[in-house]
Protein backbone atom coordinates (compact mmCIF):
# COMPACT_ATOMS: atom_id res chain seq x y z
CA UNK A 1 0.00 0.00 0.00
CA UNK A 2 1.79 2.91 -0.99
CA UNK A 3 1.53 6.66 0.94
CA UNK A 4 1.73 5.05 4.01
CA UNK A 5 3.32 7.12 7.18
CA UNK A 6 6.11 5.75 8.87
CA UNK A 7 4.24 5.01 11.77
CA UNK A 8 2.03 2.68 10.13
CA UNK A 9 4.81 0.95 7.66
CA UNK A 10 7.19 0.25 10.61
CA UNK A 11 4.01 -1.54 12.46
CA UNK A 12 3.23 -2.82 9.08
CA UNK A 13 6.89 -4.15 8.97
CA UNK A 14 7.34 -5.58 12.30
CA UNK A 15 4.11 -7.85 12.26
CA UNK A 16 5.16 -11.28 12.09
CA UNK A 17 3.59 -13.24 9.55
CA UNK A 18 0.59 -15.52 11.62
CA UNK A 19 -3.08 -16.27 10.27
CA UNK A 20 -5.54 -13.50 11.31
CA UNK A 21 -5.02 -9.80 12.80
CA UNK A 22 -7.62 -7.80 14.93
CA UNK A 23 -6.94 -3.73 14.42
CA UNK A 24 -8.45 -2.36 17.49
CA UNK A 25 -9.75 1.03 17.20
CA UNK A 26 -8.83 0.58 13.27
CA UNK A 27 -9.77 4.51 12.62
CA UNK A 28 -9.53 4.43 8.43
CA UNK A 29 -8.82 0.63 8.28
CA UNK A 30 -5.13 1.71 6.35
CA UNK A 31 -3.33 -0.41 8.42
CA UNK A 32 -5.32 -3.86 8.15
CA UNK A 33 -5.24 -3.11 4.53
CA UNK A 34 -1.91 -2.50 4.22
CA UNK A 35 -1.29 -5.84 7.25
CA UNK A 36 -2.75 -7.57 4.54
CA UNK A 37 -1.21 -6.37 0.90
CA UNK A 38 1.96 -7.18 2.88
CA UNK A 39 1.24 -10.62 3.53
CA UNK A 40 1.03 -10.52 7.14
CA UNK A 41 -2.47 -12.41 7.66
CA UNK A 42 -4.49 -14.00 5.16
CA UNK A 43 -8.00 -12.99 7.58
CA UNK A 44 -8.06 -9.68 9.73
CA UNK A 45 -10.66 -7.89 11.69
CA UNK A 46 -11.36 -3.81 11.96
CA UNK A 47 -12.71 -3.13 15.09
CA UNK A 48 -13.96 0.46 16.43
CA UNK A 49 -16.19 1.89 19.13
CA UNK A 50 -17.29 4.85 16.01
CA UNK A 51 -19.95 4.22 13.60
CA UNK A 52 -18.34 7.25 11.34
CA UNK A 53 -14.44 5.48 11.28
CA UNK A 54 -16.06 2.21 10.93
CA UNK A 55 -17.88 3.32 8.06
CA UNK A 56 -14.84 4.77 6.45
CA UNK A 57 -12.99 1.50 7.10
CA UNK A 58 -15.41 -0.17 5.21
CA UNK A 59 -15.39 1.96 2.67
CA UNK A 60 -11.71 1.14 2.26
CA UNK A 61 -11.83 -2.23 2.13
CA UNK A 62 -14.68 -2.26 -0.11
CA UNK A 63 -12.51 -0.05 -2.94
CA UNK A 64 -9.83 -2.22 -2.62
CA UNK A 65 -12.14 -5.86 -3.00
CA UNK A 66 -11.69 -7.06 0.23
CA UNK A 67 -14.33 -7.64 2.10
CA UNK A 68 -14.18 -11.47 2.23
CA UNK A 69 -10.66 -10.88 3.61
CA UNK A 70 -11.36 -7.71 5.83
CA UNK A 71 -13.76 -8.00 8.61
CA UNK A 72 -15.28 -4.33 10.00
CA UNK A 73 -16.79 -4.61 12.84
CA UNK A 74 -18.21 -2.17 15.50
CA UNK A 75 -17.65 -2.74 19.03
CA UNK A 76 -16.45 -1.26 22.57
CA UNK A 77 -12.50 -2.66 22.67
CA UNK A 78 -12.56 -6.46 22.61
CA UNK A 79 -16.11 -6.88 22.23
CA UNK A 80 -16.07 -7.14 18.77
CA UNK A 81 -14.45 -9.94 18.86
CA UNK A 82 -15.45 -13.89 20.29
CA UNK A 83 -13.48 -15.74 22.41
CA UNK A 84 -10.57 -17.69 20.33
CA UNK A 85 -11.60 -16.16 17.44
CA UNK A 86 -8.22 -14.38 16.93
CA UNK A 87 -5.38 -14.73 18.71
CA UNK A 88 -2.91 -11.84 17.51
CA UNK A 89 -3.57 -8.09 18.15
CA UNK A 90 -2.76 -4.50 17.08
CA UNK A 91 -3.51 -1.56 19.04
CA UNK A 92 -2.59 2.06 18.19
CA UNK A 93 -3.76 5.45 18.49
CA UNK A 94 -4.87 5.57 22.05
CA UNK A 95 -3.27 5.85 25.47
CA UNK A 96 -1.31 3.56 27.51
CA UNK A 97 -4.38 2.86 29.92
CA UNK A 98 -6.70 2.72 27.73
CA UNK A 99 -4.78 -0.25 26.25
CA UNK A 100 -4.47 -1.75 29.24
CA UNK A 101 -8.33 -1.45 30.23
CA UNK A 102 -9.14 -3.15 26.82
CA UNK A 103 -6.52 -5.84 27.57
CA UNK A 104 -6.39 -5.97 31.68
CA UNK A 105 -9.65 -9.46 31.22
CA UNK A 106 -8.38 -11.21 28.29
CA UNK A 107 -4.53 -10.95 27.53
CA UNK A 108 -3.86 -14.17 28.29
CA UNK A 109 -5.83 -15.13 24.99
CA UNK A 110 -3.23 -13.58 22.93
CA UNK A 111 -0.26 -14.63 21.70
CA UNK A 112 0.97 -11.21 19.74
CA UNK A 113 -0.17 -7.70 20.32
CA UNK A 114 1.57 -5.07 18.21
CA UNK A 115 0.83 -1.50 20.16
CA UNK A 116 1.60 2.03 19.82
CA UNK A 117 0.46 3.76 22.68
CA UNK A 118 -0.25 7.76 22.97
CA UNK A 119 0.94 8.01 26.81
CA UNK A 120 1.72 6.13 29.94
CA UNK A 121 4.32 4.47 28.75
CA UNK A 122 6.24 2.97 32.11
CA UNK A 123 2.13 1.87 33.35
CA UNK A 124 1.73 -0.13 29.68
CA UNK A 125 5.01 -2.01 29.92
CA UNK A 126 4.73 -2.88 34.03
CA UNK A 127 1.22 -4.24 32.92
CA UNK A 128 2.53 -6.08 30.00
CA UNK A 129 5.59 -8.04 31.62
CA UNK A 130 3.99 -10.67 33.42
CA UNK A 131 2.24 -12.00 31.07
CA UNK A 132 3.96 -10.73 27.35
CA UNK A 133 7.70 -10.62 26.23
CA UNK A 134 8.30 -7.27 24.67
CA UNK A 135 10.86 -8.45 21.01
CA UNK A 136 10.68 -5.22 19.67
CA UNK A 137 10.31 -1.83 21.63
CA UNK A 138 11.72 0.79 18.95
CA UNK A 139 10.81 4.95 18.37
CA UNK A 140 9.68 6.73 14.78
CA UNK A 141 9.32 10.39 14.38
CA UNK A 142 6.72 11.49 11.39
CA UNK A 143 6.12 14.97 11.25
CA UNK A 144 7.34 16.42 14.17
CA UNK A 145 5.66 13.61 16.28
CA UNK A 146 7.74 10.93 17.92
CA UNK A 147 5.90 7.13 18.45
CA UNK A 148 6.73 4.76 20.46
CA UNK A 149 6.06 0.93 19.17
CA UNK A 150 5.80 -2.36 20.85
CA UNK A 151 5.76 -5.66 20.00
CA UNK A 152 4.75 -8.35 22.60
CA UNK A 153 4.62 -12.07 22.11
CA UNK A 154 3.14 -14.38 24.91
CA UNK A 155 5.10 -15.60 27.36
CA UNK A 156 6.26 -19.85 27.96
CA UNK A 157 4.79 -21.17 31.17
CA UNK A 158 8.30 -21.32 32.65
CA UNK A 159 8.32 -17.79 32.19
CA UNK A 160 5.23 -17.04 33.65
CA UNK A 161 6.01 -18.29 36.94
CA UNK A 162 9.53 -16.58 37.21
CA UNK A 163 6.80 -12.95 36.59
CA UNK A 164 4.07 -13.48 39.06
CA UNK A 165 1.64 -10.89 39.37
CA UNK A 166 3.04 -9.30 42.31
CA UNK A 167 6.03 -8.43 40.85
CA UNK A 168 4.72 -5.49 39.33
CA UNK A 169 3.48 -3.52 42.93
CA UNK A 170 7.36 -5.15 44.05
CA UNK A 171 9.18 -2.89 41.17
CA UNK A 172 6.97 0.10 41.50
CA UNK A 173 9.66 0.95 44.80
CA UNK A 174 12.46 0.84 42.54
CA UNK A 175 15.12 3.61 41.88
CA UNK A 176 17.62 3.48 38.92
CA UNK A 177 20.97 3.30 39.91
CA UNK A 178 24.24 3.45 37.65
CA UNK A 179 24.65 -0.40 38.29
CA UNK A 180 21.45 -1.25 37.00
CA UNK A 181 22.40 0.68 33.86
CA UNK A 182 25.81 -1.03 33.23
CA UNK A 183 24.30 -4.86 34.56
CA UNK A 184 21.61 -4.19 31.52
CA UNK A 185 23.73 -2.62 29.15
CA UNK A 186 26.35 -5.26 29.35
CA UNK A 187 23.62 -8.51 29.38
CA UNK A 188 22.13 -7.11 26.16
CA UNK A 189 23.56 -4.18 24.45
CA UNK A 190 24.88 -5.19 21.17
CA UNK A 191 23.42 -8.65 21.24
CA UNK A 192 20.13 -8.48 19.33
CA UNK A 193 19.79 -12.45 18.48
CA UNK A 194 20.26 -12.83 22.92
CA UNK A 195 17.83 -9.84 23.20
CA UNK A 196 14.85 -11.68 21.93
CA UNK A 197 16.11 -14.69 24.14
CA UNK A 198 16.72 -13.19 27.37
CA UNK A 199 13.57 -12.65 29.78
CA UNK A 200 14.89 -9.72 31.97
CA UNK A 201 14.30 -10.41 35.66
CA UNK A 202 11.81 -7.32 36.25
CA UNK A 203 13.78 -6.20 39.59
CA UNK A 204 16.76 -5.80 37.24
CA UNK A 205 14.83 -3.35 35.61
CA UNK A 206 15.06 0.46 36.44
CA UNK A 207 12.63 2.98 36.26
CA UNK A 208 14.11 4.83 33.24
CA UNK A 209 13.92 1.32 31.40
CA UNK A 210 10.29 1.39 32.17
CA UNK A 211 10.04 4.48 31.08
CA UNK A 212 11.41 4.62 27.57
CA UNK A 213 12.77 0.48 26.80
CA UNK A 214 15.55 -1.68 28.16
CA UNK A 215 15.48 -2.75 24.43
CA UNK A 216 15.81 0.90 22.46
CA UNK A 217 18.03 2.02 25.09
CA UNK A 218 20.17 -0.81 24.98
CA UNK A 219 20.80 -0.71 21.20
CA UNK A 220 20.84 3.07 21.42
CA UNK A 221 18.08 3.96 19.10
CA UNK A 222 18.97 7.06 17.38
CA UNK A 223 15.01 8.27 17.63
CA UNK A 224 14.75 7.91 21.29
CA UNK A 225 18.18 10.06 21.66
CA UNK A 226 16.48 12.79 19.47
CA UNK A 227 13.19 12.74 21.81
CA UNK A 228 15.23 12.84 24.89
CA UNK A 229 17.46 15.55 23.47
CA UNK A 230 14.24 17.47 22.92
CA UNK A 231 12.81 16.60 25.97
CA UNK A 232 15.75 17.64 27.82
CA UNK A 233 15.51 21.12 26.39
CA UNK A 234 12.11 21.59 26.99
CA UNK A 235 11.91 20.70 30.48
CA UNK A 236 14.99 23.37 31.05
CA UNK A 237 13.01 25.96 29.88
CA UNK A 238 10.06 25.04 32.05
CA UNK A 239 12.28 24.80 35.15
CA UNK A 240 13.18 27.97 35.04
CA UNK A 241 10.49 29.54 34.72
CA UNK A 242 8.00 27.43 36.96
CA UNK A 243 11.08 25.28 39.56
CA UNK A 244 8.53 22.41 40.50
CA UNK A 245 9.41 19.07 42.16
CA UNK A 246 8.04 17.46 39.32
CA UNK A 247 9.12 18.91 36.37
CA UNK A 248 12.80 18.52 38.06
CA UNK A 249 12.57 14.90 38.36
CA UNK A 250 11.19 14.17 34.81
CA UNK A 251 14.34 16.02 33.93
CA UNK A 252 16.34 13.72 35.88
CA UNK A 253 15.11 10.54 34.43
CA UNK A 254 15.55 11.93 30.55
CA UNK A 255 19.23 12.60 31.47
CA UNK A 256 19.62 9.40 33.08
CA UNK A 257 18.35 8.03 29.79
CA UNK A 258 20.66 10.04 27.97
CA UNK A 259 23.46 7.91 29.91
CA UNK A 260 22.61 4.94 27.79
CA UNK A 261 23.98 7.44 24.63
CA UNK A 262 27.16 7.91 26.40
Amino acid sequence: MKGLGARIQTMVDLYPVVDSIADIGCDHGYTAIALFEAGKAEKLFTCDIGKEPLEMAKKNVRFRGLEDKISCRLGNGLEALEKGECKHLLLSGMGGMLMIQILEKRIEEFETILLSPQSDYEKLRRFLYPYMELVEDCYVKEKNKFYRILLAKKRRNSDREKNTLDTGAKVLELKATNSDAERISMNIGGKESEIERTTLDSFEISKVEWEFGWLPLAKKDPVLKELLEDEERHLEEMLLKNPQKVIAEKLERVKEGLGYFG
